[in-house]
This record gives structure tokens, C-alpha cells and sequence, in this order.
């Protein structure tokens, strides 16, 4: 089992460096505050309505739902029993992951048939 201690020293954030205060701002906008002072902001809208999210977080569209976040231990944003979860990188860095876009694939039979020679 691994000590929470040692995966937050394996994450470089220094002992002193914590989330001090997260604040629901409204909709779906938190603003972290940490013990160094620095302050992130993040709308987590986008990331919760993106295309090809996993439907699971779809849930968390609900402004009562997502308002019931939590900290564990001052270091990750998480929701209900870890459904969801923000480590402190991106939190501290204010940027959410971008979502990867699923490629287009052309239809089988389009490409058989472009694909086959044909004699003249």
C-alpha cells in the first residue's frame, strides 16, 4: 500500500505547497487558493460537456452535484466516491487536460473501392 505522504513527494510539490482554500465560484468554476499564494481558476464546463467524455461525468452537468466536491488532503479535487478527480498539477497549473478528438474513419466500402485498381 502506498503511504500518501511518499505519492505526494513522487508528484515534486514541495511539503509546504497545499491547497488552502477551493471556493465553488458558481456553475461550474472553482478558485484554488494555495498555501504559496497562487491562485488558479478553472471552469470545468468545458471539460465536463466535451465530446466523447466518458457519459459517467456527464453527471457532474449538475451545478448541486458538481458544488459537492471534495479535498483530499489538500492536495487533489475529487467528487463523490472518486467518480471524478483533478490531481494538484493540474489544479496548481490551472489547465484542465484537453480531450483527444476521435478520428474520422471512412466508410469500408469507400475505401475498398478506391483502393482497388482498375484496368483501362
Amino acid at each position: 500500500m502506498v503511504n500518501e505522504d511518499d505519492r505526494v513527494r513522487k508528484m515534486n510539490i514541495p511539503v509546504n505547497r497545499r491547497i488552502k482554500k477551493a471556493e465553488h465560484l458558481g456553475d461550474f468554476r472553482i478558485r484554488f487558493t494555495f498555501t504559496d499564494g497562487h491562485v488558479s481558476e478553472i471552469d470545468f464546463h468545458p471539460f465536463l460537456s466535451a465530446a466523447d467524455q466518458n457519459p459517467m461525468n456527464s453527471q457532474d452537468l449538475d451545478v448541486l452535484r458538481f458544488r459537492a466536491f471534495k479535498l483530499h488532503r489538500n492536495v487533489d479535487v475529487y467528487w463523490d466516491d472518486w467518480e471524478m478527480c483533478f490531481r494538484f498539477e493540474t489544479l496548481y497549473a490551472g489547465k484542465l487536460p484537453k480531450m483527444a478528438r476521435r478520428v474520422a474513419t471512412p466508410d469500408r466500402r469507400m475505401r475498398s473501392r478506391s483502393t482497388v485498381p482498375t484496368r483501362e
